[in-house]
């Protein structure tokens, strides 16, 4: 049915719920989605599996109705890498020009020593962005090639995870009999479709807001700066709140999703709230609600305070932080955030995509859609099997 158009498959493996979607687009349009699937997932905590048979089947049950929407046989995907053991970091390379110009031959040499460092036998590389190149002392050179110079220097930003957790979710995925898959961290595939290169230029942060993770991304000068990944998420609000309100999780869930808001200066009526479960009525008061959401966010928000402090980019991200993810539809989000980080905060908005676009508009799909976007990217680009080795902008290792 789509013969003529390429397809773009994400695959946001997330700790409670897996999503998938498909995307159908020509060359330079702007994807059209036309299916989409999601389904709990019992197999994964904090990001990373701890049993891969349920995480495999609830992929298998995401994707099994989004190709039943899309009518079509997904072939290949990319996938979101999670959980606190991926992390980045600084590496430097420096090669001698082979002639008097700066040939391609030169900028591969100088990217491939950029991404070679020690990262230790539990360690693989998910990522390699190539930041900016020096040549014969001048920084920030963006493309080198055919410029005149003796030794050429590059800048890149490395993100790496632990083998034994990579190789589980390839396993798992493998289980689905994907023929084709390429990983990619859930905080950069978000990035995709909620910021703009304007954004990127000035400075930005994205925060990724999952159930028991957030992910936060940091660009400046165009280029990826910082990843990080924070143990903490939506379902520690829910886990608070039914704690201080000494209820069941469930009925903690629907006050958060309810009657929440994220800080105390967004609540616009006091009182008591009202949940019924099974014909019986539960009050809690706002005020408490309040106390114990507010405690959290703000917890949450200065956690990437501190890794904004570690790259000296606190309250210095002149086009502030943008917001995403399942956590983010909190009431208030955006005010707290303001007030905890000290910058402008806005919720994420995506590009016009057609099709069933409104259907998956919410922030929890922003990571899904970034992974489509990428893998419709990915085979514009090169229109053959996703290579085995990580790419030298960013987006790339394969499963196996």
């Amino acid at each position: 049915m789509y013969d003529d158009k390429r397809l773009g498959v994400g695959i946001d493996v997330g700790t409670n719920t897996v999503r998938a979607v498909v995307g159908a687009t020509k060359l330079h349009e702007i994807p059209q989605i036309i299916g989409y699937g999601e389904a709990v997932n019992h197999g994964m905590r904090k990001g990373t599996i701890i049993n891969i048979d349920q995480t495999a089947n609830a992929i298998d049950r995401a994707l099994a109705t989004a190709e039943k929407m899309a009518d079509t046989r997904i072939m290949n995907a990319t996938v979101s890498a999670n959980g606190q053991h991926i992390f980045g970091q600084i590496s430097h390379g420096v090669v001698a020009v082979a002639g008097k110009e700066v040939g391609e031959d030169d900028i591969l040499r100088v990217e491939r020593a950029a991404s070679t460092l020690q990262l230790g036998e539990n360690r693989e590389i998910l990522d390699v962005t190539i930041r900016s190149f020096i040549l014969g002392g001048q920084a920030s050179i963006k493309n080198p090639l055919g410029m005149l110079g003796a030794r050429l220097e590059a800048d890149s930003y490395v993100i790496s995870g632990l083998v034994p957790h990579i190789r589980n979710l390839e396993k798992a995925l493998l289980l689905t009999e994907l023929p084709k898959t390429n990983l990619i961290p859930s905080g950069l595939a978000a990035a995709q479709v909620v910021l703009n290169q304007a954004q990127k230029e000035s400075g930005v942060a994205v925060i990724d807001i999952g159930g028991t993770t957030t992910n936060l991304v940091v660009y400046d000068e165009g280029e990826l700066y910082h990843a990080a990944i924070l143990p903490v998420g939506g379902n520690n609000v829910t886990n608070d709140l039914a704690i201080g309100l000494m209820t069941d999780i469930d009925i903690a869930e629907q006050v958060k999703l309810n009657y929440a808001v994220a800080t105390s200066s967004q609540r616009k009526t006091g009182g008591r709230i009202k949940i019924t479960k099974n014909d019986q009525d539960y009050t809690f008061e706002t005020s408490l609600v309040d106390k114990i959401v507010e405690a959290r966010m703000a917890e949450i928000f200065e956690l990437v305070n501190v890794e904004l402090s570690k790259i000296d980019r606190r309250a210095k991200l002149p086009a502030g932080v943008v917001l995403t993810g399942g956590g983010a539809q909190l009431a208030g989000i955006e005010a707290s955030a303001r007030e905890t980080i000290r910058l402008n905060a806005k919720l994420g908005q995506y590009p016009n995509f057609g099709g069933k676009a409104s259907e998956v508009a919410g922030p929890e799909w922003a990571t899904a859609l970034g992974l489509m976007m990428v893998d419709i990217k990915d085979d514009i680009a090169v229109n053959k099997p996703k290579p085995t080795k990580p790419k030298k902008f960013g987006f790339g290792k394969k499963a196996k």
